[in-house]
């Protein structure tokens, strides 16, 4: 049988200590500012979709005024979906008219998430649009 070393057991938790922080590594904390909203009613409903991977982060707020603040966590580099809409009427759908467009506010946009954006702690900035229905 193999006897493990003292030198042994601290080599592989060196190992498993430098995978960890080299995975974190490619992580950022991520700020989505929303502005534009036309009411404080509902909630901004906001979601992230990796192109290359199966990572998704989702969040939810409550309007208390013009602009909305989110911050994902530990997200990894590359590049991102993002769709975000205010659900004014808190059926958790894009509500649209009859001919399919958009009666609350949204926005659609492809993001690229690198570490060197991280480091300059800006926030994305991002206004909803507001579609102009016409009856």
């Amino acid at each position: 049988m193999c006897k493990i070393t003292k030198d042994m057991k601290r080599f592989i938790l060196s190992v498993l200590v430098l995978t960890a922080v080299s995975c974190l590594a490619n992580a950022t904390n991520l700020t989505i500012s929303i502005n534009g909203i036309r009411s404080n009613k509902g909630k901004i409903l906001i979601m992230i979709k990796s192109v290359s991977s199966d990572a998704t982060y989702k969040q939810m707020n409550e309007v208390t005024c013009d602009s909305c603040n989110f911050v994902f966590n530990d997200v990894k580099d590359g590049t991102y979906k993002l769709s975000a809409f205010h659900d004014e009427n808190g059926d958790y759908n894009i509500d649209k008219d009859e001919k399919g467009i958009p009666t609350e506010g949204f926005v659609l946009k492809t993001i690229t998430v690198t570490d060197s954006k991280a480091s300059t702690h800006e926030a994305i900035k991002l206004k909803l649009f507001y579609p102009l229905t016409i009856k």
